[in-house]
């Protein structure tokens, strides 16, 4: 095999540890840190030049492997200078990497690696386990279970490996875990961070929008790329993110809007139905235009689905002619059936449903990420007082955070009684407020990953 420097290969904050055989090495960093490529390399590395040496690569869902770990691997083995089908054989199912002197890698979720402990050759014991994206499991004790599953037949040595962006949330169970872990003599935790990484493995952009973070969200830059715990306040977002403009700085400033969003959070008998109209500006801005809301709360005779269905199409319409902008998409939860078909079954176009995911939080991550670009503006009119109200009272659950699973506080509350909020596209009172504007919100960017600058 033709020699390779490692330290060629791997990032300088990796060099002291890479030879360590202690038995738990965690990694921990922020995000370009190169953790993930430099476990691959160092699984590849030993698979290749020990004998009797396979190893499992692990993740919380089946599903994610093959675009990420696996892919990963045999990137590694391509800097090794190993070509598939000559040097190894590559599975897909299940995902298995053969190499030629008899080590094979296995690759499996943390849902269904009971799977393969028939199909690991007992010859070649597993002498590294690596969880990726640790933050995923849901409690140590399900590591643990893993852990023993694997751990027959070494006598010698046998290396755990962790690889994970430290949750914000200092309660959160790795943080925890890991504190405890780093007390051990058999452990070693690295810290990493994009800033040792040369700047060509990662590029110019990335570069680019890390700095813009750290100029805009200071605090956020500090969690997502330099990978430190931030601890979460009760306040989900900094409103100091969100700009308000006058209600005419779209025609003041002779800005062209070049298509519209629509986004809905529907309520029914209890919940407001709130609706943001989202457009772009020829400015680069992303403006939250209008909003629609209707809250049945205390009210005795509440709108059904065909009169919410033709209140959302008139406020589109309205919105449309306004701003002379074509529609590109329309949003809403996907949770919502009734209203659906009913816009359908009225005006024959389909709203999109996004997929929300089981994750609240990284709904809400989305939304951060960005704010933080410092590209979206809220015009200061009345019917976006609901916004900018629901948005600066938007809490976390009380004692969520302490428990590791923060949770949004859903709660209706009352407005002040020096408050009142009208809009005009309901011609209605809203006595109460919750975070129904948040949801649309959050929709509308789940649902606009990539035109929104959020997904590659």
């Amino acid at each position: 095999m033709e020699q390779i420097r490692i330290k060629d290969i791997i990032a300088p904050h990796f060099w002291n540890t890479f030879n360590s055989k202690k038995t738990h090495q965690i990694d921990k960093g922020g995000r370009g840190s190169t953790k993930t490529s430099k476990n691959s390399i160092k699984i590849t590395y030993h698979c290749l030049s020990e004998s009797k040496c396979s190893a499992v690569i692990i993740r919380r869902y089946q599903n994610t492997l093959r675009n990420s770990v696996y892919k990963e691997t045999k990137r590694a083995l391509s800097r090794f200078h190993l070509e598939e089908g000559i040097d190894y054989t590559a599975f897909k199912s299940p995902a298995e990497i053969h190499l030629n002197n008899g080590n094979n890698i296995y690759f499996a979720g943390g849902d269904d690696y009971e799977k393969i402990k028939g199909m690991i050759d007992e010859k070649n014991p597993v002498k590294i386990l690596w969880f990726e994206e640790l933050t995923e499991f849901e409690s140590p004790d399900e590591i643990d279970q893993i852990i023993a599953t694997f751990t027959r037949g070494n006598d010698d040595w046998f290396i755990v490996l962790y690889s994970f962006n430290p949750p914000k949330n200092k309660f959160h169970w790795v943080n925890q875990w890991t504190e405890q872990m780093a007390k051990r003599k058999d452990c070693i935790v690295t810290q990493s961070d994009y800033r040792t990484v040369p700047t060509n493995w990662l590029g110019k952009i990335f570069i680019e929008q890390a700095k813009e973070m750290e100029k805009n969200d200071e605090k956020r830059y500090r969690w997502i790329y330099i990978g430190e715990v931030i601890g979460l306040e009760g306040l989900i977002y900094n409103p100091d993110l969100i700009e308000y403009v006058d209600e005419n700085y779209i025609e003041k400033n002779n800005i062209k809007i070049l298509y519209l969003d629509f986004s809905i959070d529907s309520g029914h008998q209890t919940s407001a139905t709130a609706v943001g109209c989202y457009g772009l500006g020829s400015d680069g801005y992303w403006y939250l235009l209008d909003t629609y809301y209707y809250s049945p709360h205390e009210k005795a005779v509440k709108k059904a689905p065909s009169e919410l269905s033709k209140d959302i199409f008139d406020f589109e319409i309205t919105m449309v002619k306004k701003y002379k902008a074509a529609m590109d998409r329309e949003t809403i939860d996907s949770a919502e059936g009734a209203l659906r078909n009913q816009f359908f079954k009225d005006y024959g176009r389909r709203l999109h449903p996004v997929d929300k995911g089981k994750d609240k939080e990284q709904l809400i991550e989305y939304s951060q990420d960005f704010i933080s670009k410092r590209k979206f503006r809220v015009l200061n009119n009345n019917n976006n007082q609901i916004f900018k109200k629901e948005n600066e009272n938007y809490m976390w659950l009380k004692d969520s955070v302490e428990k590791g699973k923060p949770t949004p506080d859903k709660t209706e509350k009352a407005f002040l009684s020096s408050e009142k909020y009208y809009n005009t596209y309901t011609k209605d009172f809203a006595y109460s407020y919750g975070d129904h504007t948040q949801d649309n919100f959050q929709y509308w960017i789940k649902d606009n990953l990539q035109k929104l600058g959020l997904k590659q």
